[in-house]
């Protein structure tokens, strides 16, 4: 039996940089990070959505954030270290939702209004752009907000934002709503027709 075509950059590689760091982005330190939750938060167009949903979550900080804005939010990240810190971070916000699965491929059941795809969209490989795809039309409901938000310096990801974002804007259900350029990422939103 062959396994599937990889829809996403190697997990391994997330899961050791838990396993060396216990925040490896900054997530609770860096004044980027934390600017680009405030621009990412000032940028939905609604003040209110009735489900969320945000793949790769990684420890929660920004899920905290969003979790003021949504009456249901479903998080999800891949490796089990920082799922567990983010559980322990949003114990107390009964409406948040944490589990452990793959970007891409997880999709929970039903639709829902806002999807963020924070620094999560350029480890898709050309089989994981399908699957999100997909994954995308079927989730976001009509007058839905979507979120991508991404960093423009060098990496060795599978995609940059900038091909992610004009992937984005290739939707003709998905209206362009915000675009910002920062000298660090790029951060776009639309809303579904």
């Amino acid at each position: 039996m062959t396994e599937a075509a990889p829809t996403s950059h190697d997990h391994r590689h997330f899961a050791e940089l838990y396993e060396t760091h216990d925040d490896p982005w900054g997530f609770e330190t860096s004044w980027y990070e934390h600017r680009k939750y405030d621009l990412t938060l000032a940028s939905l167009p609604r003040s209110r959505y009735r489900r969320g949903l945000e793949p790769g979550c990684a420890n929660g900080a920004l899920t905290q954030r969003l979790a003021g804005r949504c009456d249901h939010l479903d998080a999800y990240d891949l490796v089990a270290d920082a799922v567990a810190r983010a559980t322990r971070r949003l114990r107390h916000l009964p409406h948040v939702t944490v589990t452990r699965a793959r970007f891409p491929r997880h999709q929970p059941a039903g639709t829902g209004d806002l999807l963020v795809w924070s620094e999560v969209g350029y480890y898709l490989t050309d089989a994981g752009l399908d699957v999100a795809s997909a994954g995308l039309d079927r989730w976001l409901e009509p007058g839905g907000t979507v979120v991508a938000v991404h960093y423009t310096g060098a990496t060795d990801y599978p995609r940059t934002a900038e091909s992610v974002h004009d992937w984005l804007d290739t939707f003709t259900f998905l209206v362009p709503a915000v675009r910002l350029d920062d000298e660090q990422f790029q951060l776009r939103v639309w809303t579904r027709r």
